[in-house]
C-alpha cells in the first residue's frame, strides 16, 4: 500500500493526540524491536521529544519499514481494548479508515486486520499476509486425471483451450468467495482461503466446480470423453510465503495434495475430517464418508444419479 502524505499526518495526528510519549514509544517497539525515539530523532538522551516531533517520526520510521497497515491495526486494538490496564480512545481513526478504504484497503473484523477491498484489486496475499507470519488457512486442491495421457493425444489447442476453461471455472468459483489462487500448473492447481467462514467457503466453491464440471462436460467439452478432475479441501494453520516452494513444504499443504491424489474419484471433491467437523449438517449431508484408517474418515462429495 502506498502510504499518502495525508494519511500518513492523520496517523500522526492521532498518535500524537491520543498518546503520551512512553506509549508511543511502546507501540513502535510492538513492530520494531528497541526502537529508540531519542535516537531516530536526534534528540539527546537527556531531553524528552516533544510528542509531535515523535509522532511524525515514528509515523516515517513505520512506513519506511513498511508496516504501515500493522501500525493502525495495534492503533484499533488499543482503542477497543486499551493498553497495559488503561483505556486509550484513538483520535481520528474514523477518518483513517475512511482513507484507507478510499485506497482500496479494508478492514476484516474477524481477523482484525487490513486487507485489500476484492472489488479494487486481487493479489495473492490479500495486500495483508506477511512472510514468516503464522495464519490459518483452508486450501481447495484441483488436479486434471490424466493429463500426460491427454497431452500426447491431443492437439495443443485442443488442450490449451480445455484447460483454460477449467481456470474460468475455478476463477469464477472461488472469486465471489474471495479465494486466490497461490499456484497454478496447467493441469491443476492449489487455491487458498483465508476470510470468514474459509472451510466453507473452500469446500463450496469445491461444489460449485464440481457443477460446473458436470454441465460443461455434458455441453462443451473438446474431448471425446469428460473432462476428469479431482478435488479436496484441507485446513489449518501454517506460515505463510511468497516462495511457492517454501509453501509447497507445508504439512497442511501437503495433506491436501495427498487426499486429493489417494482419496477422491475423478469430478468429485474430498474435504478433510478437519473440515468436516467445522461445517453445518446441510452441507453434510451431502457427502458420504471415505474410509482412511480404523480412527478416521474424509468426506467425499459427487453428482449422483438417484437409483
Amino acid at each position: 500500500m502506498q502510504v499518502n502524505s495525508s494519511l500518513a499526518s492523520l496517523a500522526a495526528k492521532a498518535l500524537a493526540e491520543s498518546l503520551d510519549l512512553g506509549t508511543m514509544t511502546m507501540v513502535a517497539r510492538m513492530l520494531i524491536q528497541s526502537y529508540d525515539i531519542n535516537r531516530s530523532t536526534g534528540f539527546p538522551e537527556n531531553i524528552p521529544v516533544p510528542r509531535k516531533n515523535a509522532a511524525q517520526q515514528i509515523v516515517a520510521d513505520i512506513k519506511k519499514a513498511k508496516l504501515f497497515l500493522q501500525l493502525i491495526q495495534h492503533l484499533i486494538d488499543i482503542h477497543s481494548n486499551g493498553y497495559m490496564g488503561r483505556k486509550y480512545p484513538i483520535k481520528y481513526l474514523r477518518q483513517i479508515i475512511m482513507e484507507m478504504r478510499e485506497q482500496g484497503i479494508i478492514y476484516d473484523q474477524e481477523n482484525k486486520i487490513f486487507v485489500e477491498d476484492p472489488a479494487v484489486r486481487r493479489t495473492r496475499n490479500w495486500g495483508a499476509l506477511m512472510d514468516d507470519e503464522d495464519y490459518t488457512f483452508a486450501f481447495l486442491r484441483l488436479d486434471i486425471v490424466g493429463n500426460t495421457a491427454l497431452v500426447r493425444k491431443y492437439s495443443e489447442d485442443i488442450i490449451q483451450s480445455t484447460y483454460g476453461d477449467l481456470r474460468s471455472m475455478v476463477q469464477s468459483a472461488i472469486d465471489k468467495r474471495n479465494g486466490r489462487i497461490w499456484n497454478w500448473e496447467g493441469d491443476g492447481g492449489l487455491v487458498a482461503f483465508f476470510f470468514s467462514n474459509k472451510n466453507l467457503y473452500a469446500t463450496v466453491s469445491g461444489m460449485d466446480i464440481v457443477h460446473r464440471l458436470f454441465l460443461y462436460n455434458q455441453l462443451q467439452c473438446r474431448l471425446d470423453k469428460p473432462l476428469g478432475v479431482r478435488l479436496a479441501v484441507h485446513g489449518g494453520r501454517m506460515s505463510y510465503s511468497d516462495n511457492e516452494e517454501e509453501l509447497k513444504r507445508s504439512d497442511v499443504i501437503k495433506k491436501v495434495m495427498d487426499i486429493e491424489s489417494k482419496f477422491t474419484n475423478p469430478n468429485t471433491l474430498t474435504i478433510s475430517d478437519a473440515v468436516a467437523t467445522t461445517l453445518d449438517k446441510n452441507i453434510m449431508d451431502a457427502f458420504h464418508p471415505v474410509k482412511v484408517d480404523d480412527r478416521t474418515n474424509y468426506f467425499n462429495y459427487g453428482l449422483r444419479w438417484e437409483q
